[in-house]
């Protein structure tokens, strides 16, 4: 199972977590982690703002 197939089972904390350091990898990573980051970064994204929306439909 790739990363991007793991997105949507991930637990709020590691997409958290993960979202955090793909962020801080894109301005202060390795030309090679930011590449690596670039594939990742808008399915994250989607994700926690997916997250936050069924959030406060709940509410």
């Amino acid at each position: 199972m790739t990363l991007l197939e793991k997105i949507p089972t991930l637990r709020d904390a590691e997409l958290k977590a993960l979202l955090a350091n793909a962020r801080r990898l894109d301005v202060t990573g390795t030309p090679e982690q930011r590449r690596a980051v670039a594939e990742v970064i808008t399915p994250l994204e989607r994700e926690a703002s997916r997250r936050r929306s069924a959030g406060r439909a709940g509410r």
